[in-house]
């Protein structure tokens, strides 16, 4: 009797005095680390692992997938349920919760519907032989926003100076939580990383779970030498929103060719200059040649 007494009120005493026991609240974050392996895919083949979530008793449960390409080239991944992977490996037509190709670092959140096995197959399309790094993690109550952007196109692939290139992205709030207004920059970024910004937009709120879609057109300065160019979203730059998880806002996408000058361009500064231009110019070397003849005299 005496040991129920003293559990009851130490269960009044954790909720009258929570800041005693660090606040609790219904969307405090919790991780199981469900998988961390490297994973050898032979040329030509796959190879696969598997893991399990059990749903009982948990609330906004978000699963994250973190890969890293050990090798050179890329591999292409995907994720099942039991059921989905059984016709994988049949042969037959799989419907992936998601599927992706890396080829370098990936991310990627999705959201279990169900207690059981999950798969995680990685296919090497290549004749090489891979090594992929593979982490797992099972989050579930998430306190914060989320915001993870995604690149849709970018076009054209080249582009003068004085040109327009145009993104056409996503970003999606992850979290049960609404995240408010912010912005999102899109850059392109040289070999040596740094940045020119293209174009931004202002996101008034997104809300739980909600993606919306953007487009930004940005003119080729002239500040850019000529060489490649990689396209750089970059969801909440200056952290105007307290995220969840902060590292997931950054999503490299194509690559752009910056010409430098086009021989339009050119002619046509050649062109425009004022009427008479040579003339004045040859008049005035005259004028020189004759002042100078005039003092040797």
């Amino acid at each position: 009797m005496f040991r129920k007494c003293c559990l009851l009120a130490f269960v009044i005493l954790l909720f009258l005095s929570p800041s005693a026991f660090g606040e609790l609240t219904l969307y405090d974050t919790f991780e199981k680390e469900l998988l961390n392996d490297t994973m050898d895919v032979p040329a030509e083949n796959y190879s696969s692992k598997s893991f399990y979530i059990n749903l009982a008793g948990k609330t906004q449960n978000r699963v994250s997938v973190d890969f890293k390409v050990i090798d050179e080239k890329y591999v292409d991944i995907y994720l099942f349920d039991e059921e989905s992977y059984k016709s994988y490996i049949e042969g037959k037509s799989a419907g992936a919760i998601f599927s992706a190709r890396a080829v370098k670092d990936y991310s990627k959140v999705f959201v279990p519907e169900k207690s059981g096995n999950y798969y995680l197959v990685i296919e090497n399309r290549d004749p090489f032989k891979k090594k992929v790094a593979v982490k797992v993690l099972w989050r579930y109550g998430v306190s914060a926003p989320d915001l993870i952007p995604e690149l849709i196109s970018c076009y054209p692939s080249e582009a003068f100076w004085g040109e327009k290139v145009y993104v056409d992205f996503k970003v999606k709030n992850f979290s049960p939580v609404k995240a408010e207004r912010h912005e999102v920059v899109v850059y392109l970024e040289d070999e040596n990383g740094k940045l020119y910004e293209l174009g931004k937009v202002q996101v008034d709120q997104l809300l739980s779970e909600e993606s919306k879609t953007f487009s930004v057109a940005g003119v080729i300065s002239n500040e850019l030498s000529r060489g490649i160019y990689r396209v750089k979203i970059v969801a909440d730059p200056s952290n105007q929103v307290e995220e969840h998880n902060e590292t997931n806002n950054v999503i490299y996408g194509t690559k752009v060719f910056v010409k430098g000058a086009s021989l339009t361009s050119a002619t046509t500064s050649e062109t425009n200059r004022t009427p008479g231009f040579e003339f004045m110019m040859a008049l005035a070397s005259f004028a020189s040649l004759s002042l100078l003849l005039k003092r040797r005299s």
